[in-house]
Formats: C-alpha cells, sequence, structure tokens
C-alpha cells in the first residue's frame, strides 16, 4: 500500500471525525418529551388563562408556578450543549409557563451598546437562521407585555440574571433600570412577594444579582449561592432568609439524570411554600459529565415527572424546566385546583 493511499486513508478518518464532532455539538435531536392523557374537559386546561381561576388574595408563592429554565437559549451556538428550550417566549406562555429566567449581558456594538440574551458564552438569537441578530431584551419584554396585554388574568416571574464576564454587574444594572423605567406600568418591582391579586397584568420582577450600582433597582432578591457539586447533598435544597420572605432554592445542575430526579422529588414532597417562601425546584441539569447535552437529560426528566402522581389543591413552588410542552405545565398548575 502507497504513501499516498495511506494518506488519503488517515485525512478519510480525520475528516468523518470533525464531521461527527461538528454534528454532535451543532445539531439537536428532536424534542422528545412524552405526553399524557391530560384531562382537557376542566375550564382551567385553558393554558393561557390558569390563572384566572385562582383566588386574588393567593401570595404568588403559595402557587404551583411551572416555569422555565434558561427560557432564551432556543437558538444558540454549540446548541447541542447550550440549547435549553425549543419554543419561543410567546409559545412558552402561551403553553402555561409563568416563570421565565433571563440570563443577560451587555452587547457592544457600532448603533449603541444593547442588552443581549445569553447562555454564558453563548448568545441567544432571533432564528435558527445563518446570521441571524441577537435576541434583545426589550425584544422579550415586548413578547411578555403582548401576552400579558390580552391575558390580564395573568401574572409572569421574570428573573433576570447577569452573565457577562466582560462588563461590570453595575454597568448592565444601569443600562436595565433604563429600559425597565420605560415600561414602569408592567412591572411589579416591590421587594416582597405580592398576592395574585395585586400583579395580575403585571410581570414581576425578580433579581438574581446585589444592587452594585446602587440604583435602588428592586424587585424579588433571589441571590443565592452555586450549586454546582456533582456528588449528591443529603439535602439538595438550600435555604436563605432575606427581611421580607425566604427562599428554598434546589438548583443542582451538575447532577446526573438519577441524582437529579431525586433531588426533585425530594423538593416536591418536602416543600415549603407559603406567603413568605418561595420554593424554587430546578428540574434542569447539564449532567456530570464532560459535556452537557440538556436536552437528552430534559426528556428523561420531563418523562419522569410527568408520570410522577401529584396532589391537587397543593403548592409544589416554582418548578423550573428545560424543553417543557403543555402537557408539562398543565401537570404541574393543576395541582393548584381540584
Amino acid at each position: 500500500m502507497g504513501k499516498g493511499h495511506i494518506f488519503r486513508i488517515v485525512c478519510g478518518a480525520m475528516i468523518a471525525i470533525i464531521v461527527v464532532i461538528l454534528v454532535a455539538l451543532f445539531v439537536s435531536d428532536d424534542n422528545k418529551n412524552q405526553t399524557v392523557n391530560v384531562n382537557l374537559d376542566v375550564p382551567y386546561s385553558d393554558t393561557n388563562t390558569w390563572m384566572s381561576y385562582l383566588s386574588d388574595d393567593s401570595y404568588i408563592s403559595e402557587i404551583t408556578i411551572p416555569g422555565t429554565h434558561n427560557s432564551c437559549a432556543r437558538y444558540v451556538s454549540l446548541d447541542y450543549m447550550n440549547r435549553c428550550q425549543s419554543t419561543s417566549i410567546t409559545q412558552q406562555l402561551e403553553d402555561g409557563y409563568r416563570f421565565l429566567e433571563l440570563k443577560v449581558a451587555i452587547d457592544e456594538n457600532e448603533e449603541g451598546n444593547r442588552i443581549k440574551l445569553v447562555n454564558g458564552s453563548a448568545n441567544c438569537h432571533k432564528s435558527g437562521k445563518l446570521f441571524s441578530g441577537y435576541l434583545y431584551f426589550e425584544d422579550v419584554c415586548d413578547e411578555i407585555f403582548k401576552f400579558l396585554q390580552q391575558y390580564s388574568t395573568e401574572t409572569v416571574i421574570v428573573n433576570v440574571k447577569i452573565d457577562d464576564k466582560e462588563h461590570s454587574v453595575s454597568d448592565v444594572e444601569k443600562m436595565l433600570k433604563d429600559i425597565l423605567d420605560t415600561n414602569k406600568d408592567y412591572w411589579y418591582t416591590e421587594d416582597e412577594i405580592p398576592t395574585l391579586g395585586e400583579v395580575r397584568g403585571k410581570a414581576v420582577l425578580a433579581l438574581g444579582f446585589p444592587d452594585k450600582a446602587r440604583l435602588g433597582l428592586a424587585g424579588i432578591n433571589t441571590v443565592w449561592k452555586d450549586q454546582s457539586n456533582k456528588v449528591p447533598a443529603d439535602i439538595p435544597y438550600e435555604l436563605y432568609v432575606y427581611d421580607n420572605y425566604r427562599l428554598w432554592v434546589q438548583d443542582r445542575y451538575n447532577y446526573s439524570v438519577e441524582d437529579k430526579y431525586e433531588a426533585v422529588v425530594d423538593g416536591l414532597e418536602n416543600c415549603e411554600a407559603d406567603d413568605r417562601t418561595l420554593f424554587f425546584n430546578y428540574v434542569s441539569t447539564t449532567g456530570d459529565g464532560k459535556i452537557g447535552h440538556p436536552q437528552g437529560y430534559a426528556n428523561e426528566l420531563n418523562d419522569l415527572l410527568l408520570k410522577y402522581d401529584l396532589k391537587d389543591e397543593t403548592s409544589y413552588g416554582i418548578v423550573i424546566v428545560d424543553f417543557g410542552n403543555i402537557d408539562l405545565a398543565r401537570h404541574f398548575y393543576y395541582t393548584n385546583l381540584s
């Protein structure tokens, strides 16, 4: 066998390996969330208006609220590792999800700095087309406001987190405050847990960063310590006590599927959610390996949770998922009603 022939074989093998890697990094598998038989004969099966069947006097912390993790990470680079959702913000709201997690950073460009949506170092885009523009904070706000205009019985908890290694928290915070101030009527920005009646038709601001710029930017404080450990903790959730309320948080995002499911179920069975206590139970995980694949893990976890027997008229807090579908949202928010 000649050297030229061997060289071609080696080159062909290398190209094949590169193609496999590129496919793994850039191509996501289809959303394989399973469906279950959900009772659609009840009036609150309408996922656009399910909160209309709840009392105005209910504190939002007393309600089981389905939510989405990295809510804007639908079109991202290296989506095998970074993609967390398969639907738009509007679709998530229409499917019944009422908690959104938005991770933001500053985009510097010639037309002026703007706040963009990110997932770590990966930028979120408006579409999956090549050269699609970035998804900006104002774009997402517009989708939220349009939904609330159409369905004024609902509220949406918007948890904003800064994920920017190139700019200070203060710089990002200043820009965020300017945007929030332009639409004050749509935001509930008190540092306390409101009743549903107080926030119907509004977005409840929750801030996952401290007020470094001392701008008085308020909202529910959702700052907690990173829970990146891979070895399971005896108690997977942690308590954070603030002046007006307390938080229970389970966000073990480096757990295996088996350990994550046990942590989520532990939270469901021991949830302490009341008028002064918010419980955040994250279903999302990147796994305990070197390269995470959120969708693969979500497919398994969401299927397990769809089969998990939840009780009626029970508060399970805020349950936050990757790649959630409409049946999963119903499965959780139905627990608020009988």
